[in-house]
């Protein structure tokens, strides 16, 4: 560990305990600051269990000349090199393209003898394929962005060898979710990795507990096994550290299934009292999962959406997982810094483009009363995609793999897929509903999630009768209708009315909107591409959408610049930079931009903070119009 990471929980046990006293406290908090992590990073928590966060320094190298990586055998890695996990190893500034190819990574791990593992990847893309001991247990062909669990097999000797190939080419056998996207995709084991042991007979894969009720305050609970056990189980419950309470459920195929808990005191999530809860849920006096969830009902009445009841107007931002130094891989501190200026900007809702999102980051959006829209992976989805079985099974797998990591976060509103789909295709349509149908059969009754998609199709999108959200993208005044600053009132309008008049008993939500702004450019006359004219564009937008009642929500495209896909990389290049320290750390400044080019600097520049977070004048402009008051119903 670094000083700073190890002094960290030091602090925070000496913050918390100063009313003890300091020399036990000292010892004790010391011992936890030094010893390797044990506990989980995200939410749930399994304290019955030895778990091992595998992060830190692994062996580590990369080729470029393997064609099949699928049959790539332990015996071709090789890995002469080091990296720290979690990382994107193909991180390179904008405007220029990182290696693609195969990464291998390469670590020792401890296991009790004779128990049975499972490794948890909260990242790992596109393609990833896992190997114990030099035998294949595990691979990931479903997006590099969500979480999924490998098994492990139990063996007589305590230290083992984990090998992790991970492929970031974009390939439909290998990673047939990665359809393209105008953004860069990161690869390599870019989120944590954790190592938990199985030692009892019957083990908890997840618990799943979703709002039933919100007066009197009542949940239902999925607990899902490792085993696909049938018959009689011992469930002991706890609510925030309450007593306990025992009784005998039957579970089928391993799963078990409580329609109805009561929430002892519970107070409701909302986004200016954002109250959570845990419950702790203990087997057969054995493995424990604790789980954190909050009690919310989101609905839809009369066209309009409504938290708990209340009618509310979501204001936010789409939001990339990426910061130029680490790509995807992002660090507490950069997670820490980017929420701290979502709470300046004033927002209430956050969408994440467009892949699931970091459950360090749902975590804290949960803590701070910030709504989220997730997604899986998909921009660039076409219709022959949708009628491609192969592509459909991977599609749900990650549609799964997404609600398992994210189901009990009470700021998740919605689930999403196919960003900019081929929504005006009626062939399309069985394909959307694949996706839609794998949500609902997941999210209860009545629904604690609601299902969406961003359509750039608009009027002509013929699926909309499978969603909940009619949600659509378009930039009024930037891709057309160029330097006309009463566009963005006119269409919006429009496109409000139209929703309301053919979906009366649906929300209408502006999923994207804005402009570009390079940040070094100012120029008083405000011409294209200038701070000045993404100002006057957003500034139209937010206005129009803040002050009618039609429209539901609205998330700005985006909250910060983002380095472009390898088309618009490869073709922009990168800026003329001043002099600056090698460091990506650091913030570059561009002396000379070429904005003929369409991601100029190879970057995609319509965020509120540019890439290294420096604030834009349309970050004030935007944080005055979300603190107007909600429109009347």
């Amino acid at each position: 560990l670094s000083l700073s990471r190890s002094l960290q929980p030091l602090q925070h046990c000496l913050t918390t305990n100063s009313k003890h006293r300091m020399l036990v406290v000292g010892v004790v908090c010391l011992l936890a600051a030094l010893l390797p992590a044990r506990a989980q990073p995200f939410w749930p928590h399994f304290p019955a269990r030895r778990i091992t966060v595998l992060d830190g320094t692994w062996e580590y190298g990369f080729r470029s000349d393997i064609a099949d990586v699928i049959n790539v055998r332990a015996k071709d890695a090789t890995t002469p090199n080091s990296i720290h996990v979690p990382s994107a190893f193909d991180v390179a500034q904008p405007g220029v393209l990182g290696p693609r190819g195969t990464a291998f990574y390469r670590t020792t791990i401890n296991i009790t003898a004779n128990t049975p593992a499972v490794v948890q990847f909260a990242a790992c893309g596109f393609y990833c394929k896992i190997f114990l001991d030099g035998e294949p247990v595990g691979e990931n062909r479903a997006g590099g962005y969500q979480p999924f669990w490998v098994p492990l097999p139990a063996a007589a000797t305590e230290q083992r060898s984990l090998l992790v190939v991970a492929d970031n080419r974009f390939n439909a056998t290998t990673a047939p979710t990665a359809t393209g996207g105008d953004f860069y995709f990161y690869g390599g084991i870019t989120r944590s990795v954790v190592l938990h042991e199985l030692p009892f007979p019957l083990t908890i894969a997840r618990a799943e507990v979703l709002p039933v009720s919100i007066s009197p305050p009542t949940v239902s609970l999925t607990l899902q096994l490792h085993q696909t056990f049938s018959g009689s189980l011992t469930l002991t419950l706890s609510f925030d550290g309450a007593p306990s309470s025992s009784f005998t459920v039957s579970a089928t195929g391993g799963t078990v299934y409580v329609p109805r808990l009561a929430v002892p005191n519970a107070t409701l999530w909302s986004f200016a009292s954002p109250h959570l809860s845990v419950l702790s849920v203990k087997l057969n006096g054995g493995d424990v999962i604790a789980v954190r969830f909050g009690v919310r009902e989101v609905s839809i009445i009369k066209g309009r959406l409504a938290l708990n009841g209340e009618i509310v107007q979501l204001r936010g931002v789409n939001r990339h997982t990426m910061w130029p130094a680490t790509g995807s891989a992002v660090t507490p501190d950069q997670i820490e810094t980017d929420i701290a200026l979502l709470k300046e900007l004033g927002v209430n809702f956050v969408r994440g483009a467009h892949y699931p999102q970091d459950p360090r980051f749902l975590d804290r959006l949960d803590e701070v009363g910030i709504g989220v829209w997730e997604e899986t992976l998909g921009p660039g989805v076409k219709t022959s995609n949708l009628q491609d079985p192969y592509f459909l099974k991977y599609q749900v797998e990650a549609v799964h793999h997404m609600i398992d990591a994210s189901i009990n976060h009470p700021s998740v509103f919605f689930y999403g897929f196919y960003n900019e789909g081929p929504s005006s295709d009626p062939k399309a349509c069985p394909g959307y509903n694949v996706s839609a149908a794998a949500i609902r059969a997941r999210t209860g009754s009545p629904p604690a999630k609601l299902v969406t998609w961003a359509s750039d199709k608009k009027t002509n999108d013929v699926c909309l009768d499978l969603a909940d959200i009619v949600s659509f993208n378009s930039y009024p005044a930037w891709y057309d209708h160029q330097m006309q600053l009463n566009e963005p009132a006119r269409f919006w309008k429009q496109m409000a009315d139209w929703v309301s008049t053919h979906y009366p008993k649906k929300a209408f939500f502006i999923s994207e909107t804005g402009a570009g702004g390079v940040y070094e450019w100012s120029n008083a006359s405000a011409p294209y591409w200038s701070v000045q004219y993404q100002n006057e564009v957003v500034n139209a937008d937010v206005r129009f959408a803040v002050g009618s009642s039609l429209v539901s929500g609205i998330t700005l495209w985006q909250f910060a610049d983002i380095k472009a896909n390898d088309q618009g990389t490869s073709e922009c290049g990168p800026c003329t930079y001043e002099p600056h320290p090698p460091s990506l750390d650091t913030p570059w400044t561009c002396a000379y931009i070429n904005v003929k080019c369409n991601r100029p600097g190879g970057e995609n520049h319509k965020g509120m903070v540019d890439f290294w977070r420096r604030k834009k004048p349309v970050f004030d402009t935007v944080k005055s119009l979300y603190a107007s008051p909600q429109p009347r119903p």
